[in-house]
């Protein structure tokens, strides 16, 4: 038994919160982002210039000199520097951008339940969970941030930004510091539904092929037999649909990022929707859909754990999405 739940009313009041924290959405103003530069070690006595090239991969070495041009690599009283100043390990500088608007996301957050030691999301999709990328401000944490003010609730897991479904969320860093543990240990119970594209391999199936520790080409993780990082998930078949496509049960045994998605699409079964993991192990650009695109057919559905105030099992499920009520 859960000590002390929130009422319906006290959900109502926080759901009124949640919407005054979207209305609009609070990335949708433009505004000015500064990205940190922090000088690593092996970056000690290089030009700026030359230790952006190395740090930053994701930007070509050739933008780097108009960004230097635009004023728009700072230090950290955002005053413009020169790319000739030679660099100490630990200075720390600015990228700026601009005037930035986010993209639009769905914030239709669900609590499930609240009490003092922990809340339960049901995320919609897509919905980043922390800043990064074109992401700063229309994020989960920042909703709850904004709608449980002043507290600071503690995501102690994560969701891809296109993935719906259930996050569990500490009132307190204590707290997040007890579920985040069971995380580590693998024992908190996760199923997640998925509608799969291809031919299964059975009604009962597996998949425990290691997965790359590093983010690899578009931000993507994929197979690597020989280095990768241990992983299993079990698949069970719940529903053959009628548009050739299958509705199964994933349980990941282990927490390797895009774990289901990655196993799934190396076993020629991709998920319904899904832009980066495309089918003929093809790998796609986008990472976060627009709001309005076909969904990604993946869900975290339940999970089962111990709450981290009373030490008791408790289990959770998340209303089924659209396409998974065949």
């Amino acid at each position: 038994m859960l000590s002390n739940p929130a009422t319906e009313s006290d959900l109502a009041r926080r759901h009124a919160a949640l919407r005054r924290a979207v209305t609009p959405l609070p990335g949708g103003r433009p505004r000015d982002h500064f990205r940190p530069l922090n000088i690593p070690g092996e970056c000690d006595g290089l030009t700026l210039l030359a230790a952006l090239e190395r740090m930053v991969g994701n930007v070509p070495a050739s933008e780097w000199p108009a960004e230097f041009a635009r004023h728009r690599i700072v230090n950290w009283e955002q005053a413009p520097v020169a790319a000739t100043q030679i660099v100490r390990a630990g200075q720390r500088y600015r990228h700026l951008f601009p005037s930035v608007t986010e993209p639009d996301v769905n914030g239709a957050v669900e609590i499930l339940h609240e009490d003092a030691a922990l809340i339960v999301v049901n995320k919609p999709a897509p919905l980043p969970m922390h800043a990064g990328g074109r992401f700063y401000l229309n994020t989960l944490q920042h909703i709850l941030n904004a709608a449980y003010q002043p507290q600071t609730p503690h995501p102690a897991h994560r969701l891809d930004a296109n993935t719906t479904g259930l996050v569990l969320v500490a009132r307190t860093r204590e707290f997040a510091g007890k579920l985040q543990a069971q995380f580590a240990q693998g024992s908190v119970e996760k199923i997640y539904l998925a509608r799969v594209s291809g031919e299964l391999p059975g009604e009962k199936f597996y998949c425990d092929a290691p997965i790359r520790a590093a983010a690899g080409e578009h931000c993507s993780r994929t197979i690597d037999l020989e280095n990768g990082l241990s992983a299993r998930t079990e698949f069970r078949l719940l529903q053959r649909l009628s548009n050739g496509t299958s509705l199964l049960e994933a349980r990941p045994l282990t927490g390797r990022t895009n774990q289901i998605r990655v196993h799934l699409w190396h076993l020629g079964l991709p998920v319904c929707g899904d832009a980066t993991y495309l089918p003929g192990r093809q790998l796609g650009r986008t990472q976060t859909l627009a709001v309005g695109d076909p969904p990604l057919c993946l869900h975290a559905s339940h999970t089962k754990f111990l709450h981290p105030a009373s030490g008791e099992p408790v289990e959770f499920h998340a209303p089924l999405p659209a396409w998974a009520r065949a």
